[in-house]
Formats: structure tokens, sequence, C-alpha cells
């Protein structure tokens, strides 16, 4: 039986949800259930403990704020992406510090979704990871392993010659400020990192008694783990 990941998606537009599961199960990548209410959002969540929460802020009931919140004092976090036709700062803030991945405002296209997914992943391991999203490594390490995710010969390459310079291009900074940046971000997570947090993403090859990895190191593992997940999705 071929795995995929589960996602919940939570939405009161009857067609919208019809249209973004079929989308998304045509995939091949995920099997998607539905919720109308913030209610039934907490109630499939603690049932099915799915991959990826998508979910409207508007919802009957408890909104998708407050469901994200109750869903945190139960102990259970997926990885979320917040959507919603109507943004504020003060809704961004709060979608920030419930530990949304993502908020991702209405309409959007399929790819677009899609998209944040595969962010959101990273986005997810790195907050376990115990990485702040409030630094600026953080957003230039996880362009860092999305691109090492999709082209792995990156690495084996001068990385200080081309991933690099293409994150500061991207970000319109430079190169050296990406590659301190990066490093800066990496001895924080290491520092705040729960003793269970090091074999879960980094196995055997680091650990804290042999002090932190490199910036190449990080990256590599981190990416190997999201190919991993992505290969593992599609057997059997």
């Amino acid at each position: 039986m071929e795995q995929r990941r589960t996602v919940l998606l939570a939405d009161t537009s009857t067609e919208f949800r019809i249209l973004l599961r079929e989308a998304m199960e045509k995939t091949g990548e995920f099997w998607v259930d539905v919720a109308q209410t913030g209610d039934e959002v907490l109630e499939k969540v603690q049932e099915q403990e799915p991959d990826i929460l998508i979910m409207d802020v508007i919802l009957p009931g408890l909104d998708g704020l407050s469901a994200l919140r109750e869903l945190q004092e139960l102990g259970y976090a997926p990885m979320t992406i917040l959507t919603s036709a109507f943004v504020s700062d003060q809704t961004l803030a709060e979608a920030t510090e419930l530990g949304a991945a993502y908020f991702l405002p209405k309409p959007f296209r399929m790819d677009t979704l899609l998209d944040r997914m595969l962010k959101a992943r990273v986005t997810h391991m790195l907050h376990d990871a115990g990485m702040p999203a409030n630094i600026s490594g953080y957003q230039y390490l996880r362009e860092a392993i999305l691109i090492t995710a999709a082209d792995p010969s990156v690495l084996n390459k001068a990385v200080t010659k081309i991933l690099y310079p293409e994150i500061a291009r991207r970000y319109g900074t430079t190169a050296l400020r990406v590659e301190r940046c990066i490093r800066s971000a990496i001895e924080t997570a290491w520092d705040r990192a729960s003793p269970e947090t090091l074999p879960k993403y980094f196995g055997c090859t680091v650990s804290s008694q042999r002090g932190k990895p490199s910036n190449a190191e990080f990256i590599a593992l981190l990416a190997e783990r999201l190919t991993l997940e992505d290969d593992q999705a599609l057997r059997a």
C-alpha cells in the first residue's frame, strides 16, 4: 500500500475543499481529509495526527488561531499552514507566535501552496531543532537546505563560491554575510537543542561531545533527511 503524507484541510468552503483536495491527491504524495470547523480540527488532529494541517483562520465556532493554541496545549504540533483572505499584522504575529510554519493569503495558486508545504517542512525541522525564526541566518539556512535537497552536488563543489553567493543573490546581500549568519544560526540552535533532537536529526554523525557541526555538515544532514522523507513517502 502506498504511503502518503497525511494532510488535514480545514476550510468553510465546500467547493474550495474539493478543488484543493483533488489537486493535492492528484500529485500522488498526499492523502487528504477535510474539516469544516475548529472543533472538528481538534477532533481529527487528535485522532489522525496528520503530517500537515492547512487551516483557514476564519472557521465556525473555534477559529483557526484558537484551534492551533488548543492543539499546542494538548501537546499536538502538526506542521501548520494558515490561510485567510484577510491578513493583519496582529494575525501574522499571533500565527508566528503559535508556531505556524506559513501564512498564505487567499486566493493562492496550487503550485504556491505546494512550494509553501515544502518550505514549511524545512521550517518545522528548524523549529524542532531549536532554531528561532527571528534570527537572520534562519532564512538563509532554510534556503540552503532547499537548494541542497534539490541538487546535492552543490555541496561537492565550493560552498563559498556557489551556494552562499546564490543565497546572497536571492536576498540582496553578500556571500560573507550569508556564511556568518548561517554559522550564528547553527550555534544558536545547537545551544538550544534538547538531547533528543541531536540523534533525531543527526544520528551518530555528530554529538554534543564532538562539538557543533560545520555549516556544510548541518545543511547536508537536514537536506538528506528531507530527501529521505520524500523517498519513503513514495515507497510501499
